[in-house]
């Protein structure tokens, strides 16, 4: 591909992913305005750019005067919502079920560091990505400046790779993306863990112009017929399944709903609330899954929720299956991959929104998978979880 039609499929990956979430999408998204910088938030940015300064030149040197240290690793491209607190550390929740030995995370954010990961440290290059992209690629579109950024820094280090996989959580993201397109791709291994929904999903939809990833990691085989007959028909590649975690559970009395919620509402969705002021159920127990983007936002849920009154805690585990010990769990969100989970696994699902609607249409069987924007009405439904 030319520069011009990379530019394209880049824009036009981007913008289908922003059109899908806002179609048919009644609800405003509230996103919070633009950080305000003072004294003290330019002295912070200096100090992220010096470590991730740091970080790089470290990771340079290790790449190109310790190879034997690094032969073995599995190079990991991470990021604060790929992880969880579990007693004031970070712990990875995407690779860690499938290994956890011979790591070497990076993180490409342009915006924090993460210090450790998983007790190990973790190689931040995000402010040398940025500095790069206004330096010298300033005549370039935004998303250029960025794209070709994070290409010339990955480069600079997996050029020296012998092998090695690495793995990309998210491939359609620019940092994904210059992987996919690194001059030194024969170089390494690419893989990609699905952490959310694929099957609908814009960036999986279309037939990919170049192989995207070697290697995937998926949790069903559905996933799997989807990818062969869209983003991977022209250029096949290798499919792994992840195991979900196996959990002990039984039967609860009551009805006991698991909330997932999606970053697109300013707390709980509309649909959700009505249920919540009307539901005239006894015994109801919600339980609140945070999308990892709203971890910060528990005190505004907590504050809607408790205007209705109702019986509540928040699921804070690494992941919600392991951490359920309910068997007759009724799982309800707008669009959460967390749908897809729940269905796999046997719950009781309901869709609350057209775009959760659109994206899992092929759940939607009336039987274990509803959608509904009348949860009210479902409930008292005399065929409802028959």
């Amino acid at each position: 591909m030319n520069s011009f039609e990379l530019e394209e499929y880049l824009r036009n990956l981007m913008l289908e992913e922003e059109e899908f979430k806002n179609k048919n999408n009644a609800v405003s998204s509230n996103k919070s305005g633009a950080k305000k910088n003072g004294f003290i938030g330019y002295f912070k940015q200096f100090i992220f750019f010096l470590r991730s300064l740091s970080d790089f030149l470290r990771l340079i040197s290790l790449v190109v005067f310790c190879k034997k240290n690094v032969e073995n690793k599995r190079i990991v491209f991470t990021a604060k919502n790929f992880s969880v607190n579990v007693n004031g550390q970070l712990e990875d929740r995407i690779v860690k079920p499938l290994f956890s030995e011979n790591v070497l995370f990076i993180n490409h954010s342009k915006e924090y560091g993460i210090r450790s990961l998983n007790g190990q440290k973790v190689y931040n290059i995000g402010g040398v990505v940025w500095l790069c992209s206004n330096l010298l690629y300033r005549n370039q579109s935004e998303q250029m400046k960025l794209f070709l950024a994070h290409k010339l820094i990955n480069d600079s280090f997996v050029r020296f790779l012998n092998g090695n996989e690495v793995f990309t959580l998210c491939y359609y993201d620019l940092n994904g993306m210059s992987l996919v397109f690194s001059n030194f791709r024969h170089r390494f291994k690419l893989v990609e863990i699905q952490h959310g929904s694929i099957v609908n999903y814009p960036p999986y939809v279309k037939p990919a112009p170049v192989k995207i990833a070697d290697t995937f990691y998926v949790k069903n085989q559905p996933t799997i017929d989807y990818l062969k007959s869209h983003l991977c028909r022209d250029f096949p590649a290798e499919y792994k399944l992840i195991p979900y975690p196996k959990g002990n559970r039984q039967f609860v009395a009551g009805t006991h709903i698991l909330y997932a919620s999606t970053v697109e509402f300013n707390g709980l969705h509309p649909v959700f609330s009505s249920f919540l002021s009307n539901h005239g159920i006894d015994n109801l127990h919600v339980v609140v899954r945070l999308h990892p983007r709203e971890r910060d936002k528990e005190g505004l849920f907590a504050s809607q929720l408790e205007k209705f009154g109702v019986n509540y805690e928040f699921d804070r585990s690494k992941n919600w299956l392991e951490g359920n010990s309910i068997e007759n769990l009724i799982v309800v969100s707008p669009w959460s991959s967390s749908i897809e989970d729940s269905y796999d696994n046997g719950f009781v699902t309901i869709i609350i929104d057209p775009v959760g609607k659109q994206r899992f249409q092929h759940l939607i069987d009336g039987k274990r998978c509803f959608y509904s924007d009348n949860l009210v009405e479902l409930f008292h439904r005399s065929d409802f979880k028959n």
